[in-house]
């Protein structure tokens, strides 16, 4: 007798065509939209399929509650099919869940009992077990991890109604694995036919796909069987999260993570079939639609996503809306002290948070604020007998060294306060025709009573202010001891030299806080996020707040770093002292992103020595990975066809590590636990002669795109894989490891050489000779 209920509709689910996200003419990629069943999910397939089953059975009777864990579909196909059928039905899943579904399944008149989201799915089903096994008197389980129904709703409906709208054209069938009864299912059912594969899509290991599983970190189901599938394709989380955006904004469907993941791995299905040459015909399943996910981050605003900073304004974290080009600025070192420690630990902090943004394919700007017209410069230019445009010429070119060696992205600006002295004029006079600044005896104050906002950011309490500690009292004839001076009035000796301003209110000179103000709007327009030094916090910050307000400048964030502490009982440490210590600049890059940065980090010898072995670590990994590449390109041999799992499991969770640091502000401290266990691993691997070529390939592009935004590899020490070397520079390097064996040093180094000629070096290790291109430079992303 035909159905005539709402079951009736269950199954029957259309194919589609993606079109625009499929770059492949020659590969058809059909998407089937359960979405269509009535429940909204390819899990009506399996309830129904599983109550029936347990009907027939006599298991479940009126007067039984069904019972079953469930993260969120298979218990809206449940409660569906227990509301039209009658019976009672109770849920449990981690309270994690989406909303929209709990909100469903209630609506469906289910009971809802929820388990801690840390536990994942795991902790339902132990719950639902133990229920169903205390209580079999009340409950009657669906258990849709062992029911062998979950495999039959798909071998007897998905697989033959893929073979019938397709003709049999069908080549492949991608599903994500769930509960994996979809992917068995399918599997049986089209392994009936010759010539039709089945790929499923597994997640990575501590992923954020809803409805997804990775079967090595939680149960199981016991109806997996990975060698039914012809092939399993890992897929990341953002991948599957773009696909499912761009499917809503170039082909009209609305639908889930797990869509997006099996999209995401038909792509890269199709991509492969095409560079083969092949033509393919794709079915990919796609489990649900994306009203589901409304409360998940999936199509949340950008500005709802990403980038937390620990912001000195407010006090918290403050998510940096990064949906435009963002810029940044960074307080730079006092020119007569250009190799101030505490200043380059703010420069690389602000250079890996632009490396970082532009990453994320942002549009991100740095520039460093000098300011080359206060006390400081003159007295050094003064007793080095200088003038200060000569002075301040050299200091500045002494810094932009410093930077490149640092490993500053190129197009970092270092703007010089002396350049924008007409902007500083302009600003005083806006600032005085607005009433917040006054003139008084040649000098021009910001009046900090006139602003409202002045003491609102979270720097210091203004109530227990000690006036005096803070702001300079002798000095200057103010009004209000906490104004702040804009433009100071020059003295006989500035007089005398020609350091001066010539303005209708006498001759002056700009205050560190107008230099560093005007520096940054010249540099960069508008600031976004301003990076500055734990010294800086107040009254610092909070003037340049008040100059850029007025100006219409208003900072996102605001950051400081905590100083570099010495040594108990000693002196403050040099940078160059520091950089001997380390052994180099790409190590001391390292150590000074060692710690958080809104903690102090100690200059001393141990942790300089363990950090420069740290780096030495990354460097040799490196190192091994561009040479066990590079040779076994060379000689045209690869053990497998590509990387195991094991692999991209450590290159997917190195670069998660990276951005969940980097994402919440910018704590790399956490990051370096997770490289190190990557470059352990990777030395393991290639010392057990485990690392393909296509799993060092994967390796070292990860660990190239960590450095893109890290910046601690010194690609003047990345060696040359022999492979790759020209023939006479490896004949030569032969013949020279042939004379050092045979104890002929004077050959050996006349071999030597013969290759710093052409324009190489070698370096003898225990694993054999290393070349280098002698006119290798650091390259930094």
């Amino acid at each position: 007798m035909e159905r005539t209920d709402i079951l009736r509709l269950v199954g029957g689910t259309p194919l589609v065509e993606i079109r625009r996200l499929n770059p492949h003419s020659g590969v058809k990629i059909m998407a089937k939209l359960e979405c269509m069943n009535p429940g909204g999910s390819i899990k009506d397939r399996v309830a129904a399929a599983m109550i029936e089953a347990a009907e027939h059975s006599g298991e479940l009777v009126p007067g039984k509650t069904i019972i079953e864990a469930t993260s969120g579909n298979t218990g809206i196909g449940l409660a569906m099919v227990a509301a039209v059928k009658g019976y009672k039905m109770c849920l449990i899943m981690p309270d994690s869940a989406s909303e929209e579904r709990k909100r469903i399944m209630r609506a469906y008149g289910a009971e809802i009992r929820l388990t801690p989201g840390r536990l994942g799915t795991d902790g339902a089903i132990e719950l639902a077990y133990r229920l169903a096994r205390t209580e079999p008197d009340t409950y009657v389980l669906m258990d849709q991890f062992n029911n062998p129904n979950s495999i039959a709703a798909h071998y007897n409906g998905t697989g033959p109604e893929i073979w019938e709208q397709t003709g049999g054209s069908v080549t492949h069938v991608v599903a994500a694995l769930g509960t994996s009864g979809t992917a068995m299912g399918l599997a049986k059912s089209m392994h009936e036919h010759p010539g039709v594969a089945v790929c499923a899509i597994e997640p990575f290991a501590g992923h954020k796909i809803q409805g997804l599983k990775n079967m090595h970190e939680s149960y199981p189901p016991g109806i997996y069987n990975k060698k039914a599938l012809d092939r399993i394709l890992r897929v990341e989380d953002e991948e599957a999260f773009e696909c499912c955006r761009r499917l809503a904004r170039e082909e009209g469907l609305f639908m889930g993570m797990s869509s997006g993941a099996a999209l995401a791995g038909a792509l890269k299905l199709a991509a492969e079939l095409a560079a083969e040459g092949r033509g393919g015909y794709i079915v990919v399943i796609f489990p649900d639609g994306g009203e589901r996910y409304l409360s998940t981050p999936l199509f949340a605003p950008k500005s709802k996503d990403g980038l937390r900073l620990m912001n000195l304004a407010t006090g918290g974290k403050t998510h940096l809306d990064a949906s435009g080009a963002l810029h940044v600025y960074c307080i730079g070192p006092s020119l007569d002290e250009p190799d101030e420690p505490d200043a380059w630990r703010r420069f690389v902090l602000s250079d890996v948070l632009v490396r970082h943004l532009r990453a994320r394919g942002l549009e991100a700007r740095l520039a460093v604020g000098l300011a080359d017209l206060d006390d400081r410069t003159l007295a050094a230019a003064r007793a080095a007998g200088l003038s200060r445009a000569q002075y301040a010429e050299g200091a500045v070119a002494r810094i932009t060294a410093r930077a490149a060696e640092l490993g500053a992205l190129p197009d970092t600006v270092f703007e010089s306060a002396s350049a924008s002295v007409p902007r500083a004029l302009e600003i005083c006079r806006k600032l005085l025709g607005k009433g917040l600044a006054y003139e008084k005896l040649r000098s021009v104050y910001f009046d900090v009573r006139r602003d409202p906002r002045y003491g609102a950011m979270k720097l210091m309490d203004m109530d227990g202010l000690s006036v005096g500690k803070t702001v300079d009292l002798g000095d200057y004839v103010k009004d209000n001891p906490l104004d702040f001076t804009l433009l100071k009035r020059a003295t006989l000796q500035d007089l005398k030299l020609g350091d001066i301003i010539e303005t209708e209110w006498g001759n002056v000179r700009p205050s560190w806080f107008m230099q560093v103000a005007v520096a940054g709007l010249a540099a960069l327009g508008r600031v976004d996020v301003l990076v500055g030094g734990e010294e800086h916090q107040f009254p610092h910050l909070e003037n340049l707040r008040a100059i850029w307000s007025a100006a219409g400048v208003e900072v996102k964030a605001w950051l400081a770093d905590r100083k570099i502490s010495r040594p108990e009982g000693g002196e403050p440490v040099s940078l160059e002292r520091l950089m001997e210590l380390a052994g180099g600049a790409a190590a001391l890059r390292l150590w000074l992103l060692s710690s958080s940065y809104r903690k102090s980090l100690a200059a001393g010898e141990q942790s300089l020595s363990m950090w420069a072995r740290n780096w030495h670590k990354v460097q040799e990994a490196a190192c091994a990975l561009r040479l066990a590449l590079g040779d076994e390109a060379a000689s045209g041999q690869d053990r497998e066809a590509g990387p195991a799992e094991e692999v991209e499991q450590a290159v997917f969770d190195l670069k998660a590590a990276l951005t969940a640091a980097c994402e919440d502000d910018l704590s790399l401290h956490r990051y370096w636990p997770g490289l190190f266990t990557f470059v352990r691993r990777v030395n393991a691997w290639i010392t057990a002669g485990r690392l393909n070529r296509a799993g060092a390939a994967a390796c070292l592009k990860q660990l190239e795109a960590a450095d893109a935004v890290l910046g601690i590899l010194d690609a003047s020490r990345m060696p040359v894989a022999c492979g790759c070397l020209p023939d006479a520079v490896r004949t030569l390097v032969d013949r020279r490891e042939a004379a050092r064996k045979a104890k002929d040093f004077a050959a050996s180094d006349e071999l030597r050489g013969e290759l710093a000629a052409l324009g190489y070096r070698v370096e003898d290790t225990a694993q054999g000779p290393r070349v280098y291109r002698r006119d290798a430079a650091r390259q930094d992303a």
